[in-house]
């Protein structure tokens, strides 16, 4: 199932923008940023927004979460 290939792909790579993991998976962002909520709700993965200084997305980035640590979505 790819949400468990991406998480694998993650623990391996470490911190990973969506667009690198869309290339790599060969699907849209958008579907790389639906199926990794999962695992962020879950608090399995973080989301790090960087944007800009008038406040546009530069890019998205994942990382996977230590044990017994906290999901969060970043804003930078």
């Amino acid at each position: 199932m790819i949400l468990n290939e991406l998480k694998s792909y993650l623990e391996q790579h470490g911190t990973t923008s969506g667009a690198t993991l869309a290339r790599h998976f060969r699907i849209s962002e958008d579907g790389v940023d639906a199926m990794l909520g999962i695992w962020v709700k879950k608090g399995l993965i973080s989301r790090f927004v960087d944007t800009s200084n008038s406040g546009e997305v530069r890019r998205i980035r994942y990382a996977v979460n230590p044990p017994e640590t906290l999901s969060l979505t970043a804003i930078l």
